[in-house]
């Protein structure tokens, strides 16, 4: 903006020179100030500018490649803008984050906001309306949530109201490390294409995504995972039968309805399943239910928008659900379906992502291979349980 300024200026004294007589004095005179007052207001701007590794320079951006390769070469010549990303996030990095020749290697998110952008649009969890918490420090991280209100009572003349109070919980967020090990091929490297480097983020970004996912939706809680919706404790739930059975639109209707009588139908809501469901409901006809010969289908899939209306919510498909269940030994493959208020979902980031690369791992050296590990530090928790349900008994090979 002050560079477009000083050349309208310089336009209009041209125009003045040009076109000189006594009358144009003043005129000059103005345009004289205005140039010394823009010259006084730049060098302040100047003054407080802070001098941030890549921000100064909008152009230069961090490479993956050129990190790869001058952290396994140990040739930083030509990573010069790498290497001060590493240096200045060592200085400010926690203890224990990495152990590599400048730091661990660790690439702050400002640096990879491409690859969180991938991620976030890769994962399932997170595209329905999951809260990320970003950039957070110290663990465990708190965060509070409301278990208990105050309660209304009738009272009598000159009787004392009985108490009643706001009951807070915390909820506790602690960094577990997911990582994912890229095997690249050095010529690849050594080219630096951005059209490749573009894939392998691509390729990291999903798989970190579905291992999210999984985790969000699935994980054990233990052996270094963050703990799944399905296994926390006081969601709800609604089953289909002793054996499970085929998911109707009843059965929506009653994840629905456990929601509204906690007082949680509100927010991101939608549904998580995997593709056999999607398969399943747009298949079922009316004939199926009324015993009427014809074959007009419930959902009239004409378009997607038709069945997302059926559905009434906004849904996702994510094959990290299981598809081989079973229930009381019938023998029956059942899988799961979510709903829930998704923005009660947190998922817990620290720092960026760090990197580490070697031509000395298994069969790396013969192959001329890199390989790259990329870690990250996480974590997934529900806020609160009443804003999900679970139904985890629904067949769907009819």
């Amino acid at each position: 903006m002050i560079e477009e300024i000083k050349q309208m200026l310089k336009d209009h004294k041209d125009a003045l020179i040009a076109n000189w007589d006594s009358s144009k004095q003043e005129q000059m005179n103005q345009l004289n100030a205005l140039e010394a007052r823009l010259k006084e207001v730049e060098s302040k701007i100047a003054v407080r500018k802070v001098t941030i590794p890549g921000l100064e320079d909008e152009k230069q951006q961090f490479s993956f490649f050129r990190a790869v390769h001058a952290i396994q070469s140990r040739d930083w010549s030509q990573a010069g803008f790498e290497k001060e990303v590493f240096e200045a996030t060592r200085k400010t990095a926690q203890a224990g984050l990495g152990a590599g020749s400048i730091g661990g290697y660790i690439v702050p998110t400002i640096y990879i906001a491409q690859l969180i952008e991938l991620l976030t649009a890769e994962s399932v969890v997170a595209s329905m309306g999951a809260t990320i918490l970003s950039g957070l420090n110290g663990s465990p991280v708190q965060i509070p949530r409301q278990s208990g209100g105050t309660t209304a009572f009738w009272v009598g003349e000159n009787a004392a109201i009985t108490e009643s109070n706001i009951t807070l919980e915390q909820l506790a967020l602690t960094p577990k490390k997911v990582g994912v090990l890229v095997k690249l091929s050095n010529t690849l490297i050594k080219l630096s294409n951005p059209s490749a480097e573009a894939l392998v983020r691509r390729d990291i970004a999903r798989s970190l995504a579905l291992m999210i996912d999984y985790s969000a939706l699935r994980g054990l809680g233990s052996a270094n995972q963050p703990k799944g919706i399905n296994l926390t404790t006081d969601i709800n739930t609604v089953a289909i039968g002793v054996n499970g059975g085929a998911l109707t639109y009843d059965h929506l209707i009653d994840m629905e309805y456990e929601l509204a009588v906690d007082n949680a139908l509100r927010g991101r809501l939608g549904y998580i399943f995997h593709p056999a469901i999607r398969r399943n409901l747009l298949k079922r006809k009316i004939a199926q239910y009324s015993g009427q010969t014809d074959g007009q289908y419930i959902a009239s899939p004409t378009t997607e928008a038709n069945f997302q209306s059926w559905l009434g919510y906004p849904y996702k498909m994510t094959t990290q659900i299981p598809i081989n269940l079973v229930k009381s030994g019938s023998g029956t493959v059942l899988t799961e379906v979510y709903f829930g208020n998704w923005e009660e979902l947190i998922i817990g980031q620290w720092g960026g992502m760090e990197m580490m690369a070697s031509q000395e791992t298994s069969d790396s050296f013969e192959k001329d291979q890199t390989w790259v590990r990329v870690l990250q530090e996480l974590d997934i928790a529900v806020r609160h349980p009443q804003s999900f349900c679970l139904i985890n008994d629904a067949t769907y090979n009819t």
